[in-house]
């Protein structure tokens, strides 16, 4: 979920050289595989697309709230007692 790339890369290049071995003589057997493993490869692709966004994002209010608990306890710091506590009524109240 991470890196989702590699995994999507490796999906296309299995599915289009499967594809194109297919079409060759003798290279039959690889029909009932390549019909198996494209739900799979359907699967991985919707989890590697939409999680992988759902994570970054996640990541991301992550990084933002730890920000703000800096700010808050550096407000508290400098004395600015009511700035802080505004903030962190604001954070704690989602």
């Amino acid at each position: 979920m991470v890196e989702p790339a590699p995994v999507l890369v490796a999906i296309e290049a299995t599915k289009r050289n499967w594809s194109m071995d297919v079409a060759r003589p003798s290279k039959e057997y690889l029909i009932p595989l390549l019909n198996q493993y494209r739900a799979s490869w359907a699967i991985m692709r919707q989890w590697c697309g939409s999680d992988a966004a759902v994570a970054e994002r996640d990541k991301r209010i992550e990084l933002l709230e730890r920000l703000v608990w800096d700010a808050i306890y550096a407000l508290q710091k400098a004395g600015l007692d009511n700035e802080a506590a505004r903030l962190r009524r604001t954070i704690e109240s989602r």
